[in-house]
C-alpha cells in the first residue's frame, strides 16, 4: 500500500499561474472574503463578468472553473529503470475520454510526487507538443514511491468538449521530488484507419513463431475502430500475454473466456478391427506433436471414412480434459481401406497448454464409409 500524506488544502490550478488582480481588488471593495473554493462550492450556472458581480450581493456570486492547459514541468528527465510511467494501453479510440497511467518506481530510492500533471499533444505537422486542458481543481495528496510499495494509477481525464481529440500521439507530463525531475507516460489515439494499421500489425506478428501468442491466434476481425480477436486458449492470462506481445489497443474484444470441459464420450483402442495407437508409449515434457498410427482390419473389407481433424486430452482425476488447440483445419474427408494405415500427427501445443507429467490421450471421430453411426477412436500416451 502506498503512502498518502493528505494535506487539507484543496488548490485550484491553472497553467496561466498569475493570480488575477482584478479579482483580488474587487476582494477588497466591501466584499467579505469568500470560503476556500471546493469541488462541491462550484455551481454550473453561465460565468458573471466582474462588472456584474460588484453589483450583485455575495451570496449570488457563482464561479465557473474551465479546464485549462498547465505547462510541461521542467526538470531531469528520470531513467525508466528507475521509475517508469505507462498507461494501461499503447492504443485507444478516438473517442476515449479517459485513460489509466500506472506509476512504477523499479529502484531502491524513493520518490514523491503531487496529483498534479500536464497533458500533450504531439502535432506532426509543427513538430511540437501543445499542451491540452487538464482538470483546474488538483488535491494537495503527496504520494510517495518507497521501493517496498512502489506503484500508483491515476485517471486522467481527456477534455474532449474543450479541444477534439485527434489521432495521434499524446503525452502525460509528472514532476517528481519537488519538481527536480521528471516522467512521462506516451500512448496513441487512432481513428479507423488507424486500427487497421494496427490489425496489420498484429497479422504480421502471427509469423514470429519466437512468440507464444503468435501460435496462440486463431482467428481476428474488424468492426470500425474495433479488433475482434479469437484466441486459441482464451484465458485472463493469455490475453494479458497477447497485449504483451503482439498488440496493447484498448479497443480489442477477446469474447469470452472459455474453460474446456471434460470429454465424456465413450472412446476406443480396438473395436471392430479398428485400431488406433501413438507411435511411442512415453514423450518427454514440451513434446509439439505425437505420431499416431490408425489401422483398419475389418474382416468385412469396409473402408474407413473421417476427417483431419483430431484432439488430445489430459487426464485430470477421472476426466478426460481437451488440451487448448486450433480446430481450424481443411475440410477435407480421407478413406481408410481395408488391411492400410493411416498415419498422423496430433498437437500438443505446449507453448499454451501446461502439458505437465500425466496421462493423454488422442481422439479422432471415424465412420465406416456409406454408414451413418460413428465412433471415436483413442490412442493413450504418457508425458513425463
Amino acid at each position: 500500500m502506498k503512502h498518502l500524506l493528505l494535506i487539507s488544502l484543496i488548490l485550484l490550478y491553472s497553467c496561466h499561474s498569475t493570480t488575477s488582480k482584478k479579482g483580488q481588488e474587487y476582494e477588497t471593495d466591501g466584499i467579505p472574503q469568500q470560503e476556500e473554493l471546493c469541488p462541491d462550492n462550484i455551481s454550473e450556472t453561465e460565468p458573471i463578468s466582474l462588472g456584474k458581480k460588484q453589483e450583485k450581493s455575495p451570496q449570488a456570486i457563482s464561479l465557473i472553473l474551465q479546464p485549462v492547459p498547465r505547462d510541461i514541468p521542467t526538470g531531469e528527465a528520470i531513467n525508466p529503470d528507475s521509475l517508469s510511467m505507462q498507461t494501461e494501453y499503447d492504443y485507444y479510440p478516438l473517442a476515449t475520454t479517459e485513460v489509466k497511467v500506472i506509476i512504477t518506481n523499479h529502484s531502491h530510492f524513493e520518490y514523491d510526487c503531487g496529483e498534479s500533471y500536464s497533458l500533450a499533444y504531439y502535432n506532426s505537422k509543427q513538430k511540437s507538443w501543445e499542451t491540452l486542458p487538464i482538470n483546474p481543481i488538483i488535491n494537495s495528496i503527496l504520494w510517495i514511491f518507497p521501493s517496498n510499495c512502489p506503484t500508483h494509477e491515476q485517471t486522467i481525464k481527456l477534455y474532449t468538449s474543450e479541444v477534439p481529440n485527434r489521432a495521434g500521439k499524446y503525452r502525460i507530463y509528472k514532476s517528481f521530488n519537488d519538481d527536480t525531475e521528471v516522467a512521462y507516460a506516451e500512448f496513441e489515439l487512432v481513428d479507423e484507419a488507424g486500427a487497421k494499421r494496427l490489425r496489420k500489425q498484429m497479422d504480421a506478428a502471427r509469423h514470429n513463431k519466437n512468440i507464444i501468442s503468435s501460435q496462440n491466434l486463431y482467428a481476428s476481425y474488424m468492426r470500425g475502430d474495433s479488433i475482434f480477436v479469437d484466441l486459441i486458449n482464451n484465458s485472463i492470462h493469455f490475453q494479458k500475454l497477447f497485449r504483451k506481445e503482439i498488440l496493447n489497443y484498448s479497443a480489442i474484444s477477446y469474447g469470452a473466456v472459455r474453460t474446456p470441459s471434460p470429454f465424456t464420450q465413450k472412446a476406443y483402442a480396438d473395436t471392430l478391427q479398428i485400431s488406433m495407437k501413438t507411435e511411442k508409449p512415453i514423450y518427454p515434457i514440451g513434446t509439439e506433436s505425437v505420431n499416431v498410427i490408425l489401422t483398419n482390419r475389418n474382416l468385412s473389407q469396409q473402408s474407413l471414412f473421417f476427417g483431419e481433424y483430431c484432439f488430445v486430452a489430459r487426464k485430470q482425476g477421472e476426466q478426460w480434459i481437451p488440451l487448448h488447440d486450433n480446430s481450424l483445419v481443411n475440410s477435407v474427408g480421407i478413406l481408410l481401406e481395408p488391411d492400410g494405415d493411416y498415419r498422423f500427427k496430433a498437437r500438443l501445443y505446449p507453448l499454451f497448454n501446461d502439458n505437465t507429467s500425466g496421462q493423454y490421450r488422442v481422439y479422432k471421430e471415424v465412420e465406416f464409409d456409406g454408414a451413418k453411426e460413428k465412433w471415436y477412436m483413442a490412442a493413450e500416451f504418457r508425458i513425463e
